[in-house]
């Protein structure tokens, strides 16, 4: 796990300017907790983060430094990446995702381009051992049907689930997983031990009808559902007898039912548990 996760910041690190890079080794030994992402800012100081905290690395990143982490992330190649651009990313050939924004470009209300990108948020996955050890006994209680996990945004669910992943599909369960990787952020981090079949960059709902039609899945995974379009997907799975282990944002119960598209999965019992996250002392709950 510790190799896998080095691996990870070394990729990371290596998108930086050598300046900011030998800042953040500074900063990042001098503390000890796992660091979940690099943010750089134009002319603001450059931070890292881990759990809970934001620890200064003492440097300003500078325009040019910008425009260099956005060319080292995109290859030498904005064009190729132009399209997740607009959706306030971009994903490395090495599996690891940068949240980006600056001045939008508009056409009758969509974004059409994405221009003097002012900040770069490098997420580094990871995995926490044990994070989904409960849910995996209760994955074989009797009566699964499918699984919620919940939290505010950066509380853990994307760890949770990808931890499901690396169990599952290991022993002794030896589940046909599908994990439809709409973000290129669940499959971060995992590495080649675990045996999973990755639909990555598919929109949830294409990803979840192509699993259900060329992979016969045990289980389907996948990430911050939201609208009729996942939620008609996620029918599909329920009737095709085939769970879904999902992840959605909210603060509670209560919060989640009042989303417009819940109404369908509760009334077809896509899901039979939910999981609630909390970070306590830093450490997710």
């Amino acid at each position: 796990m510790e190799k896998s996760r080095d691996l990870c910041e070394e990729a990371a690190l290596s998108y930086l300017p050598g300046r900011i890079s030998a800042a953040v080794r500074r900063s990042a030994a001098l503390y000890s907790g796992i660091i979940t992402e690099i943010r750089l800012r134009r002319e603001c100081t450059v931070f890292i983060c881990s759990g809970d905290k934001n620890v200064s690395c003492g440097i300003k990143a500078t325009d040019e430094d910008i425009r260099s982490t956005v060319r080292a992330l995109c290859g030498n190649s904005l064009y190729c990446h132009s399209e997740t651009i607009r959706e306030g990313y971009i994903c490395t050939d090495g599996g690891l995702r940068a949240g980006v924004c600056g001045r939008a470009v508009t056409k009758d209300g969509q974004i059409c381009s994405v221009n003097d990108i002012s900040s770069v948020a490098i997420r580094i996955p990871h995995r926490v051992p044990g994070a989904a050890d409960s849910i995996c006994r209760v994955i074989f209680e009797r009566g699964f049907s499918g699984l919620l996990v919940f939290s505010p945004p950066g509380v853990g669910k994307t760890t949770v689930l990808r931890e499901l992943v690396a169990r599952l599909s290991s022993k002794p369960y030896n589940l046909r997983i599908a994990v439809v990787d709409s973000r290129f952020e669940i499959c971060g981090a995992l590495g080649g031990d675990c045996t999973y079949d990755a639909l990555s960059g598919y929109p949830r709902n294409r990803g979840i009808e192509c699993a259900l039609r060329t992979l016969s899945p045990q289980l389907i995974v996948c990430d911050e559902i939201g609208g009729e379009s996942d939620a008609s997907a996620l029918i599909s799975a329920k009737g095709s007898g085939v769970p879904v282990c999902a992840s959605i944002h909210a603060s509670t119960i209560d919060e989640i039912l009042e989303k417009p598209f819940m109404k369908e999965l509760v009334e077809n019992k896509v899901f039979s548990h939910a999981a609630g996250l909390q970070r306590t002392g830093g450490e997710y709950r």
